[in-house]
């Protein structure tokens, strides 16, 4: 059973028994922002298209490919997505303003696009046998906790828990 209150670090002598590529549906905005002194800094943004979670990228050095199966489609819409970036967005920069006393205003947000992002999922067992995993960023090379976590949790358990429910709702790709 996948648990949401793992000591996701604590313990690295486990070795997964399983590991696994999977692709991750997510919507990635450019975002244009403007500092007090009128200098302008391109970034960014992408979200989570199953959660909704906001987080600030480089931009990612993805190739066009082909995808055999979606496995995890998208729950968010683009106009739902572009909504909780501009929340999200708005958020990061007033908490990053605070402590360098620069405040940056956020002037543009460019076209979405759904890009389906490489994560690879190591699976294991925790001291008390329950199954447990780790999420690592394909590119990056980045360890997922958190609300990156959560959003593994969410797709795993409408695509391969409850695949009946993944087919009721309708998704954007058909």
């Amino acid at each position: 059973m996948l648990t949401l209150r793992g000591k996701i670090f604590r313990s690295r002598k486990n070795v997964p028994y399983q590991l696994e590529l999977i692709y991750l549906p997510y919507y990635f905005f450019k975002i244009l922002v403007k500092n007090k002194k009128g200098e302008t800094r391109e970034f960014c943004g992408a979200i989570d298209a199953i959660v909704g979670n906001f987080s600030l990228m480089d931009y990612p050095l993805l190739e066009p490919g082909e995808i055999n199966q979606i496995e995890f489609k998208p729950k968010l819409s683009i106009e739902e997505a572009k909504s909780a970036l501009l929340k999200g967005a708005r958020w990061f920069l007033y908490q990053r303003s605070l402590p360098v006393r620069e405040r940056y205003q956020l002037i543009e947000v460019g076209e979405g696009e759904l890009v389906f992002y490489p994560f690879w999922v190591g699976y294991y067992r925790n001291k008390a046998r329950a199954l447990e995993f780790l999420g690592l960023d394909a590119i990056n090379k980045v360890l997922q906790g958190g609300e990156g976590r959560k959003v593994f949790i969410f797709a795993f358990a409408e695509s391969r828990f409850y695949p009946e429910k993944s087919k009721d709702n309708q998704s954007p790709l058909e």
